[in-house]
């Protein structure tokens, strides 16, 4: 399944597959880090659940700084996520939570292999 962009009327709008975001006044970066905070959330949720914890879903947030290149080819250079989420038990390994999540997050993983990417006309 593909996924679209297109700006229409000032508001950009993404399409995939039956789903559809309008997201007035985005640009590029915000789009990127956002994607990486989403991936880095639902992973959180993802392995909470499989390990029984309980929290709130108002408890889980990510938030990205991206920083660009100064000279050269433009693109990012680094990322910086600042996770939050609920206190654990004491029994809970949170450094283990962490690299789960840093190693189950899709878009993360991408970022950092440097995914090839392929430019065709449509």
């Amino acid at each position: 399944m593909a996924t679209k962009i297109q700006k229409i009327n000032d508001v950009i709008t993404i399409n995939s597959g039956d789903k559809t975001y309008d997201l007035p006044g985005a640009d590029p970066k915000i789009l990127v880090e956002a994607t990486l905070a989403s991936c880095a959330v639902k992973t959180m949720r993802e392995v909470l659940e499989r390990d029984g914890i309980d929290y709130n879903e108002a408890d889980l947030a990510a938030e990205v700084e991206g920083t660009l290149s100064e000279s050269g080819v433009k693109r990012f250079t680094h990322f910086h996520l600042k996770l939050t989420y609920p206190p654990f038990p004491s029994e809970y390994d949170e450094d283990k939570f962490l690299i789960t999540v840093e190693r189950g997050c899709i878009i993360g993983n991408t970022l950092k292999n440097e995914a090839t990417v392929e430019f065709t006309k449509h």
